[in-house]
């Protein structure tokens, strides 16, 4: 919700605990159990840098703060990004880019996500919509000149997933991925119809009927080179906001272009406490090896990066965390040369925006240390307020230049606020 007033507290006769409030123990305020942000702790941490990555830096700021960038290569092996932009948290939110301006009829955009087919034509989807009593849409826009301009958007949703009449903000959470053949896949959440993914055969200008990959919504989506469309998502919802074991992370795939989708297999560990917020899952894939990431833990902060690898036989898993700071909001890439398996997150031992790498099968996993060549003013758990960092960033794997391209969303200090913005840095790869 942002950054709130409460009455300040010591105990829980302090605030109305009749209508429910207690004296939160962290904030020292009266609110609702479990309402508010955790706070991750400063863990002393090995205070390492990447060195293989160069200085970040900023994207044009298009807001009071900007976060969640999603991105994709230009065929000059430029990175084009789309992130939102957000005057307050009582304004709408406009979507910035790297190089032009996608103009939208809308007056709020969330959840931008980038994709290329192989002829380098750009394809930008989000959720844009004008007030919480409408629908809103799911839109998609086209560019060919390498981000500079954008067409028009258009409504990719089907019409029966979010009926006219039923008013509320029944669409969210739109996804975007686009396989070897350029088949294009539109996902997105719809009501309590789960993950609803469209294909077109044809540039985006037709797609087929919607089919429900998942009940989740919050998560990710790759093709592999055998075409098949592979989907995790995180069953949950905002009520486990912050670490519930009645949440699993979930995973499917299409062999069809996604006209039907195999019975759900659940990726996480039994019982493990799965965070709703700051965990979207990841994943990525190469040759017969599925990867996938999502964040553990609960309200005492302590998270940690689960990586899981599956090669249709086994299961193999590796852990990133250290029991004292949170890690969160993995993403993966993976060296189509070398196999190697890119990750980064965020991680607060110290605040930082961290690289690590894995052997192929997560054989060996290891930490390299910061991609931020600049420290971060803060780094926090709250959502639609001055610092927030998202629910998710971007790493993208150059071949043939052999380049990888990380963005992220950073808090940082201008004037007296500290605010987020978005930021890039390129490593060299062997």
């Amino acid at each position: 919700m942002g950054e709130l007033c409460m009455k300040s507290c010591t105990k829980d006769s302090d605030c109305r605990e009749g209508e429910g409030y207690t004296c939160d123990p962290v904030w020292h305020a009266c609110s609702l159990p479990n309402m508010a942000a955790i706070v991750p702790k400063q863990c002393p941490g090995d205070g390492k840098r990447d060195v293989a990555f160069g200085a970040q830096e900023q994207l044009h700021a298009q807001g009071a703060y900007d976060f969640e960038p999603a991105a994709a290569l230009a065929d000059d092996g430029s990175a084009v990004a789309i992130y939102i932009g957000r005057g307050s948290i009582f304004e709408g939110n406009a979507l910035g880019t790297t190089k032009g301006t996608i103009q939208s009829k809308k007056q709020s955009h969330f959840d931008p996500w980038l994709a290329r087919d192989s002829k380098g034509k750009l394809y930008a989807v989000w959720y844009g919509f004008d007030g919480r009593d409408e629908n809103g849409e799911i839109a998609l826009a086209t560019s060919t000149d390498k981000g500079a301009t954008w067409s028009e958007p258009l409504d990719v949703h089907a019409a029966a997933d979010c009926p006219a009449e039923e008013k509320g903000g029944c669409l969210d959470k739109p996804m975007i991925a686009i396989g070897p053949k350029d088949v294009i896949y539109v996902m997105y959440a719809a009501d309590d119809a789960g993950l609803r993914v469209r294909a077109s055969k044809d540039g985006g200008k037709t797609f087929g009927p919607p089919s429900t990959a998942l009940a989740g919504i919050y998560g990710n989506a790759a093709v592999g080179a055998d075409g098949r469309l592979h989907v995790v998502t995180l069953n949950g919802g905002p009520m486990g906001a912050f670490g519930s074991a009645q949440q699993k992370v979930e995973y499917a795939v299409s062999s069809d272009g996604g006209a039907t989708f195999s019975k759900a297999v659940t990726v996480s560990g039994r019982d493990e406490m799965i965070p709703f917020f700051f965990s979207n899952p990841s994943i990525a894939v190469y040759r017969n090896w599925i990867y996938f990431a999502y964040a553990r833990g609960g309200r005492d902060a302590k998270w940690d990066i689960v990586l899981a690898a599956f090669d249709g036989k086994k299961w193999t898993h590796q852990t990133i965390g250290d029991g004292c700071a949170i890690h969160m909001v993995p993403n993966l890439a993976v060296d189509p040369r070398t196999g190697t398996l890119h990750v980064a997150y965020y991680d607060s031992a110290p605040s930082r925006f961290a690289h690590a790498t894995c052997t192929p099968g997560l054989g060996k996993c290891t930490v390299l240390g910061a991609i931020n060549s600049q420290p971060f003013a803060a780094l926090s758990t709250e959502r639609h307020g001055s610092k927030w960092i998202g629910e998710y960033e971007s790493l993208l794997v150059d071949d043939k230049r052999r380049v990888l391209h990380a963005l992220w969303s950073q808090p940082v200090a201008e004037g007296d606020k500290t605010v987020s913005r978005v930021f890039h840095a390129t490593a060299k790869l062997k």
